[in-house]
């Protein structure tokens, strides 16, 4: 199905470019897409949304994730309220090394450092709302504090109240869980499952939608955990370039309650065995 006229015509005004083909592509759970070739030769990948937008703050995201030798995220070439163009990375078939390869160059990505927890704009996770300022300067304690306030205690309140008040109880156990820690803060892609990666043209790992803020790069690692794709190969690569403290990887099940809860808030009982049993381990 070709992009309605209307798009074709925006899109062109906006790269100065005609549109000469176009095709609707399988979108995401909020935005509708297409790739689009232009006239001039760039081949686009296009996202549109008719409800609140969130593509200022995936552009912000993206340009912060561009680093050179981390991992590969699409350019940017325009973005307004409801529309985002990006390159359009043709996907490939893997290359034999790509697990390592990605585990090297995500190590690399988090090497992007800033001296405050959070992001210049707030977005989504999925549908959900994500809550990324007021930003929080680095200090001890402080990464503790954001993800206590800007993720885990806004994701709990969306819970059922009786649900909500037990889970609440995992407050008082953050300091035991994750220790205070002398790092800076890394940029995150932020929702880094294996849906949101793949190969290039050149089997190279890429990745896309993001949630990125700044935060601890053990956050981005937990997601990896969510739904497989990732294998100890990734790890070991990963930590060959970025060292990972005592205790990484179950905290890493502690961060994944995060975007557990989002899963079960968003798509129902499915989910609730497994936020049950994270509660239950970490509650003490």
């Amino acid at each position: 199905m070709s992009a309605p006229p209307a798009l074709a015509r925006q899109v062109a005004a906006a790269l100065g470019s005609r549109v000469e083909h176009s095709v609707r592509q399988g979108g995401g759970c909020v935005a509708g897409a297409w790739k689009m070739q232009l006239t001039d030769g760039r081949s686009v990948f296009v996202k549109t949304v008719s409800g609140p937008s969130p593509f200022e703050a995936e552009a912000l995201g993206l340009r912060h994730l561009q680093v050179p030798g981390g991992v590969r995220v699409p350019e940017v070439n325009h973005v307004e309220p409801g529309l985002l163009v990006l390159e359009n990375i043709r996907f490939g078939r893997p290359a034999s090394d790509w697990q390592i390869q990605f585990g090297r160059r995500l190590a690399i990505t988090h090497q992007k450092t800033d001296d405050s927890f959070g992001f210049d704009l707030d977005h989504f996770i999925g549908e959900t709302p994500q809550a990324n300022l007021q930003r929080i300067p680095c200090k001890p304690g402080a990464w503790r504090e954001f993800w206590w306030t800007h993720r885990l205690e806004p994701m709990i309140r969306r819970l059922p109240r009786e649900t909500g008040t037990r889970f609440a109880r995992l407050e008082t156990r953050l300091p035991d869980i994750i220790p205070d820690t002398d790092f800076r803060p890394a940029i995150l892609h932020g929702d880094l499952w294996s849906g949101n990666a793949a190969a290039d043209a050149q089997g190279s790992p890429i990745m896309f939608d993001p949630a990125a803020y700044y935060g601890h790069p053990e956050a981005d690692l937990a997601m990896t955990r969510m739904f497989g794709g990732f294998q100890p190969a990734f790890y070991e690569a990963y930590r060959e370039v970025h060292s990972l403290e005592e205790g990484w990887s179950d905290r890493l099940d502690f961060y994944m309650l995060y975007h557990v809860l989002n899963h079960l808030i968003l798509f129902g009982s499915g989910y609730a065995a497994h936020a049950e049993q994270l509660f239950k381990r970490f509650s003490g």
